[in-house]
């Protein structure tokens, strides 16, 4: 199964690709940052997917941290998920961070 991992909750913006068969990372990317999660979320799960080698249509899950964070950080990765989640029909996991 191939999860896609987003963290927005806190001082920094984080995106993985987790895939649970082989129970390895194969894309990823961080950064840390106070603000402007909304503007870099989008481009970093792209580069975090092309860096996996799979498509989007491939993910299995989306996994979110719900908090505790930062409101407007949760609400962004939240949003993402939410987005991602119901355009490819699959199931969205909310984790506490």
């Amino acid at each position: 199964m191939l999860i896609l991992a987003l963290d927005t909750s806190m001082a920094a913006c984080s995106v993985c690709v987790y895939d649970t068969d082989k129970s390895l990372v194969i894309g990823a990317n961080q950064r840390f940052m106070d603000r402007g999660q909304a503007e870099a979320l989008a481009p970093m799960v792209q580069d975090a997917m092309k860096m996996a080698g799979v498509g989007f249509a491939d993910l299995n899950r989306i996994a979110v941290t719900t908090g505790p964070g930062t409101f407007t950080g949760v609400r962004i990765g939240l949003a993402m998920a939410r987005g991602l989640g119901v355009a490819l029909n699959i199931p969205i996991s909310g984790i506490n961070s």
